[in-house]
C-alpha cells in the first residue's frame, strides 16, 4: 500500500513539473507574432456640421449709452459697425434686426445676418457682472474688396431692417 500512494504523489509530482516545465517554454519561448496591421476605418460621414468657434475677444467693450440704438442714426447717416460691440442681445436685435440664424458655440452665441450682398456673424458672450450676453466681435464676409466693406455691409442689414420695420408700421393691426 505504501508503493502505491508513493507512486502516487510520484506521478503528481511529474505532471505538475511537466506542467510548469511546459509554461515556463511558452512564455520565455518565441513571442507570437503581432497581429496584422490593418487601416482605421474611413471616418463615419458628419450629420452636421459643427458650428463654428468663436473667436477669443482681444478686450472687453465698453457698455453702450443706455439710448436705443434706432435712435441715433437715420437712413442718410453713415452706420458705425464698432457701435454693436458691448451691445446686449435685445438691442442688437433693435438694431439689426432679428437674426437669419443663431448658433450656441460654448461659452458664447453667434447670430449671422444676411443681406443680398454680405452676411455677418456677431459673437455674444456673458457678461459676468451683469448677466447678460453682449457683442464682444463681429466678422464680416462679403465679395465686396473695397475697405470699407464692414460699413456698406451693416448700412445695408439697418437699411433693410428699417425698411422691414416701416412696411410692417404702414400695413399696422388689422
Amino acid at each position: 500500500m505504501v508503493g502505491r500512494s508513493v507512486r502516487r504523489r510520484l506521478s503528481q509530482a511529474a505532471t505538475i513539473w511537466l506542467a510548469l516545465g511546459l509554461s515556463s517554454c511558452a512564455f520565455f519561448g518565441e513571442q507570437p507574432a503581432a497581429p496584422p496591421v490593418t487601416e482605421p476605418p474611413p471616418p463615419a460621414p458628419v450629420a452636421a456640421l459643427k458650428p463654428p468657434t468663436p473667436p477669443r475677444p482681444t478686450r472687453k467693450p465698453t457698455p453702450p449709452p443706455l439710448q436705443p440704438p434706432g435712435g441715433q442714426s437715420t437712413e442718410s447717416q453713415p452706420v458705425d459697425p464698432e457701435h454693436l460691440i458691448g451691445l446686449d442681445q435685445r438691442d442688437a436685435e433693435s438694431w439689426l434686426g432679428t437674426p437669419s440664424q443663431r448658433t450656441d458655440a460654448p461659452p458664447g452665441t453667434i447670430w449671422r445676418y444676411l443681406s443680398k450682398d454680405c452676411e455677418v456673424d456677431v459673437y455674444f458672450y456673458l457678461d459676468l457682472q451683469k448677466g447678460v450676453m453682449r457683442a464682444l466681435t463681429y466678422e464680416v464676409r462679403s465679395e465686396d474688396i473695397v475697405e470699407r466693406r464692414s460699413e456698406r455691409c451693416f448700412q445695408q442689414l439697418v437699411d433693410e431692417h428699417r425698411q422691414r420695420e416701416s412696411n410692417a408700421a404702414s400695413i399696422g393691426p388689422r
